[in-house]
């Protein structure tokens, strides 16, 4: 054990009680577990080889919910997405770290349509904030170095409903509303036809009269 890893136990035991301790994150989806850091990056791993940090034991497994993506293919695009800004070298102890990998990934796998609402923000409910708060904190608290991930914005992006647009839905439904409206008003000005029984009934009436 070295003299880092000493200090590191110590500070965690100090801010754990607080809800900050330092902590290490992964999503598990199907066989595959995917975790980010520094130098290497975003790593796939089998869950029966997936590594566990040194000096480190397991909390607790958490499920995220459903992911609205099903296919593989699907899966790692938005994993090849998010490679543009979760590189090995981006990696940042308080701007962007293991968490906020995993926080962006849940995002853009479980949230679906919602994504595509851009200006208001959602966070995966069952997340759990105390994961990344001390990383958070010093971040608010002006801690420079690396780029300061968003979670909402790179995960619309991974995800592509950045590009995808739900007001055309809308426009095609008020013009088949206002179509429909109008063949109906036409449909009741035109002049209804006589049957030819209805004809010669009222040929009779007429020759009665």
């Amino acid at each position: 054990e070295n003299e880092n890893s000493r200090a590191a136990g110590f500070l965690d035991r100090i801010l754990h009680p607080m809800g900050m301790g330092s902590y290490h994150t992964s999503i598990t989806l199907r066989d595959d577990n995917y975790s980010f850091a520094a130098v290497a990056g975003i790593t796939k791993t089998t869950i029966r080889n997936e590594p566990t940090p040194p000096n480190a034991t397991l909390q607790e497994s958490i499920n995220l919910g459903p992911s609205t993506f099903q296919s593989r293919g699907e899966i790692n695009q938005i994993v090849n997405n998010l490679r543009v800004t979760f590189h090995g070298t981006s990696y940042h102890l308080a701007n962007r770290n293991c968490n906020h990998f995993t926080e962006t990934f849940a995002t853009a796998l479980t949230m679906g349509d919602r994504l595509i609402d851009g200006k208001r923000p959602k966070a995966v409910n069952k997340y759990p904030a105390w994961v990344n708060r001390l990383a958070k904190t010093g971040t608010k608290l002006g801690l420079d170095g690396g780029d300061v991930c968003n979670v909402w914005i790179e995960a619309r992006k991974a995800a592509g409903a950045d590009t995808k647009v739900d007001h055309d839905l809308v426009t095609s439904s008020s013009s088949s509303k206002q179509t429909t409206k109008r063949t109906v008003q036409k449909s009741k000005h035109k002049k209804k036809e006589l049957t030819e029984k209805q004809k010669a009934a009222l040929e009779k009436l007429k020759l009665k009269t």
